[in-house]
């Protein structure tokens, strides 16, 4: 015999009521909050294509070598703030490098922006931003490769600071 759920009308209203309650309690903490956070960034892997034709996936901080072209996708996330920019910083006698933008993306992004040199500047209202750090390591050694994001939340919480050292052989 199948189960027929209740059609009680005094449990829908109190189901109606309560739910209301929890959307305005909801609202009005988005309305009179100062919430703030500090941006950051997501990076997983590099996909990694050697001078032997070789094609495969690295992590961030593996060895590798002269010659190696490198593409890191990476997520800006402003949190509760907008994004402002981002500046990435090579020593580019070690290492060519730059940002690849996706075209679709490109109205997120101001006419100041400068990807071939690995500055983005960004336009009102961006919150979440996906980009590719492209590069290829020039010499031996320890590449170390700096991430500065910046956004709206003011100095207590921004901006991020990041950097990873890749071995190069």
């Amino acid at each position: 015999m199948p189960h027929k759920y209740s059609t009680n009308p005094a449990m829908k209203r109190i189901f109606f009521f309560v739910a209301l309650a929890i959307a305005a309690v909801s609202f009005t903490s988005c309305l009179t909050s100062d919430d703030h956070s500090t941006p950051f960034i997501r990076a997983s892997y590099l996909y990694r294509s050697t001078l032997d034709g070789v094609q495969d996936t690295v992590n961030y901080g593996d060895t590798v070598h002269v010659g190696d072209t490198l593409r890191g996708p990476i997520v800006l996330i402003g949190g509760y703030n907008n994004l402002t920019e981002l500046q990435v910083s090579i020593d580019t006698t070690e290492c060519d490098f730059h940002l690849l933008i996706d075209s679709g993306y490109s109205s997120q992004i101001t006419a100041a922006s400068k990807p071939e040199k690995g500055y983005l500047r960004f336009a009102d209202e961006v919150y979440l931003y996906p980009t590719t750090l492209w590069f290829v390591p020039k010499k031996t050694g320890d590449l170390m490769i700096s991430l500065t994001l910046s956004s709206t939340a003011g100095d207590k919480y921004s901006p991020l600071n990041a950097y990873f050292i890749t071995p190069v052989r």
